[in-house]
């Protein structure tokens, strides 16, 4: 049926033209209804998140307490371990502060800086509420700067270093400037704020102000002096009277007039200082900013700030910034173990012009030298006259690829330790296939390879492929671990846990020579791992201890008859090696060379029974190397000269190791009037070869090349092994990684591999 839509409009009204306006009317009240309660909602969750946020932030303050702040925070360094060291270098950053107390500072002075920064900063309670509104005013329409800060919140801001344009910023200051207004008086905040604000060129406090610009202390001052240093803090650099007098001119009438209008001095002593400002004479000399001394430190120097930096940062949980200005304004006492004697020489070496190579100016190097307890000796962080202070130092700052100098620390050292290899254990010194882009590898320096070697003659002429076989045996895994977790090498990536960086030391970035030096310390301390350190302890300015490294904690590493039989391997490195040229007459060296691809890195690190040092040799911009000999011959000079003026002493090697003599051909221990071809090795007597049992027939022996060694000064003679006994025969417990594979097993090896080092 159909329905008659006109019996409706008896009613008076029509469907079409009533329903339809009413909906709408109603659905546009459901959405003005919706819109407001999503506004509420919003509103209210902004500010609860507001409250919270604000409520977060009531308790922020400063750590730090005014009443302190009245020390003039010079920090000394003093060189020894007592309180009887000499005092060498005060720490003074381009900062000049002078303290004032309050009452040696004239009202006037006190007005001056009241009437241009903080008008109602007698009345306030840390906050001017007036300015502040003004300025949130100015920033939402305008977009102009914050303002409005008080001289105590002026005062927060310097004290933290904290100056970042943020809300975020503005409210913790607000916050920081009440609690600071409830714990000191006014007299307090306006001393520490005069004190420590800065007036320009390097002024930090009225009393340096008064020095530098007038030549007489700030209770002299007249009123318009006054005024003349207070309007500087508003832009220290651009109201600087020796840089620009005439906009401090009129800066300084503006806080004279301020005064005036504030009836903080009278219309005579406005008028009169209003004409003194006309003429007003500067005794300063224009300067942009002061230095901290006439001299730079030392490359030491350098290196110790930076350690207790980090040191501080540690124990504070602070920032860089904040331990920075402990230690030049914390009146800190610091106890630096600097050998005096030996950073002189070293010093010497590297400026004199007598040991580096005249011909080659733009080669650099980095030295570092540490007794086997920890203590850092000496430091030289570059070639050259030293013209500033924290420079970036080659020796404890940049990394550079170890070369050779890496093969005791990360595969000879633990394979001896593992009980794989003993003094004169046959390594195979063949390539190993796939070792880089198919090809087989690595190359030895002395370009060609020597068969069956042992390990002494192995590390005596640094073959890259005796150390790569080694290295797979023990697993490049060890040797990672035993770098970054027993030495502690801080510049080791997961990339570098490869066969061709430990075995050659071809590493991501480098090491760096302090890093490379400690490690080497356990060859002459019996297997100890000492941190390296380059103070003893640091006093605050009330006198107590906050750091301290004289407890000498230390790390057993290797065992202590693995040490000895390292170091008399890198003995003979230094004797008959490729170290040979650096030994010192009556003194037992160890030592071990190394050098990079193309010769863009040479290294030597040798230790005697004082010291054991390092050295780095090459260019900023790694290139060529005209010569490698240089290392070797800078360290033999300082070394040499050092050992002068010390008394004769040897080293204190494992008791457990003895001398025994070794058939060159199997490695093993020799038969008396059987082995004819024998040398005298070093073995633990508890874990000693067995002894040889080789058919000595004479064999024709090839010569080696000469082309190619790693260093120019030396080179081996012959393969001292072209036949005998596996290692697994040579050494109880030991494995096979001498001749006995087959060409698939070969193959087989070693797929991939990265960039590695030349010797």
């Amino acid at each position: 049926m159909k329905t008659d839509i006109n019996k409706y409009a008896a009613r008076g009204y029509s469907v079409f033209e009533t329903s339809t306006p009413r909906c709408m009317v109603k659905m546009f009240g459901k959405f003005l209804f919706t819109c407001f309660s999503v506004l509420l909602l919003v509103g209210a969750a902004l500010i609860i998140f507001t409250f919270s946020y604000l409520h977060s932030l009531k308790d922020e303050s400063i750590n730090y307490d005014l009443n302190k702040l009245q020390i003039n925070y010079t920090s000394f360094i003093y060189i020894g371990n007592s309180t009887s060291g000499v005092k060498t270098v005060s720490l003074q950053s381009s900062e000049n502060r002078v303290w004032a107390d309050y009452d040696k500072i004239p009202k006037t002075m006190k007005d001056a800086v009241v009437s241009i920064e903080d008008k109602r900063f007698y009345e306030h309670k840390g906050v001017d509420w007036i300015r502040t509104v003004g300025a949130a005013k100015a920033l939402f329409t305008s977009g102009g700067s914050y303002g409005g800060s008080t001289i105590t919140q002026q005062l927060v801001k310097n004290i933290t270093g904290e100056n970042q344009v943020s809300i975020t910023r503005k409210v913790k200051e607000i916050f920081r400037a009440l609690n600071l207004e409830k714990k000191y008086s006014k007299e307090e905040i306006l001393t520490a704020y005069l004190n420590v604000v800065n007036f320009g060129d390097g002024c930090y406090g009225v009393q340096t102000a008064a020095n530098t610009y007038f030549g007489k202390d700030i209770s002299e001052c007249d009123i318009a002096q006054c005024a003349s240093i207070a309007g500087i803090t508003q832009n220290p650099t651009a109201y600087n009277p020796l840089l620009h007098p005439d906009k401090n001119k009129e800066r300084q009438q503006t806080v004279l007039k301020e005064m005036y209008d504030q009836n903080r001095i009278t219309k005579a002593q406005y008028d009169e200082a209003m004409a003194e400002s006309e003429n007003m004479k500067f005794t300063g000399t224009k300067k942009v900013s002061t230095s901290s001394s006439d001299k730079s430190w030392d490359w030491y120097t350098d290196t110790m700030f930076e350690d207790v930096k980090e040191d501080l940062m540690s124990h504070y949980n602070c920032s860089s910034e904040k331990a920075v200005d402990m230690i030049y304004h914390g009146g800190l006492k610091i106890y630096s173990a600097e050998d005096t004697e030996l950073q002189k020489i070293a010093e010497d070496a590297f400026t004199s012009g007598k040991v580096f190579p005249s011909s080659d100016k733009k080669l650099q190097g980095g030295y570092v030298a540490m007794d086997y307890a920890g203590r850092v000796l000496a430091i030289v962080g570059g070639r050259g006259e030293k013209t500033g202070n924290r420079l970036l130092s080659l020796a404890t700052d940049t990394k550079r690829q170890p070369g050779s100098t890496i093969k005791p620390l990360a595969v000879y050292g633990p394979a001896i330790n593992m009980g794989k290899i003993n003094y004169s254990s046959l390594i195979e010194d063949e390539p190993l296939p796939n070792w880089k882009d198919g090809q087989s590898g690595p190359a030895n320096a002395q370009l060609k390879y020597y068969g069956n070697v042992t390990v002494e003659y192995a590390l005596q002429w640094s073959l890259n492929a005796a150390s790569a076989r080694l290295c797979k045996a023990i697993s490049p895994n060890t040797s990672y671990n035993f770098l970054k977790d027993k030495l502690h090498f801080t510049s080791l990536e997961p990339a570098d846990n490869t066969l061709a960086a430990m075995a050659v030391g071809g590493f991501t970035q480098g090491v760096t020579v302090r890093e490379m030096t400690a490690g080497f310390q356990i060859f002459g301390n019996g297997g100890k791992y000492y941190e390296p350190y380059t103070y003893y302890y640091v006093k605050d300015h009330d006198g107590n201890v906050i750091l301290d490294n004289r407890k000498e904690t230390y790390t057993q590493v290797i065992t202590p008859e693995t040490s000895a039989v390292v170091h008399k391997l890198l003995n003979n490195v230094v004797k008959s090696g490729t170290g040979s040229g650096s030994g010192i007459s009556g003194w037992d060296v160890y030592g071990k060379t190394g050098t990079t691809n193309s010769n863009r890195d040479s290294w030597f690190i040798a230790g005697t029974p004082y010291a054991v040092a390092g050295i780095w040799t090459g260019y900023r911009q790694p290139a060529t190397i005209k010569s490698t000999s240089t290392a070797k011959k800078v360290w033999k000079t300082i070394m040499s000269q050092y050992l002068k003026s010390k008394q004769k002493k040897d080293f204190e090697l494992s008791k457990n190791v003895v001398s025994m003599t070794y058939c060159k051909k199997s490695g093993l221990l020799a038969v008396p009037g059987v082995c004819e071809s024998t040398a005298v090795g070093w073995y633990d007597k508890n874990n000693l070869p067995k002894q040889c049992s080789l058919d000595h027939t004479p064999e024709q022996v090839e010569p080696a090349s000469s082309a190619g060694t790693e260093d120019e000064s030396s080179q081996p003679e012959t393969s001292s092994s072209q036949s005998g006994e596996t290692l697994e025969n040579s050494s109880q417990g030991g494995e096979n990684i001498s001749s006995g594979e087959t060409k698939a097993e070969r193959e087989a090896e070693e797929k991939q591999a990265s960039e590695g080092a030349s010797g």
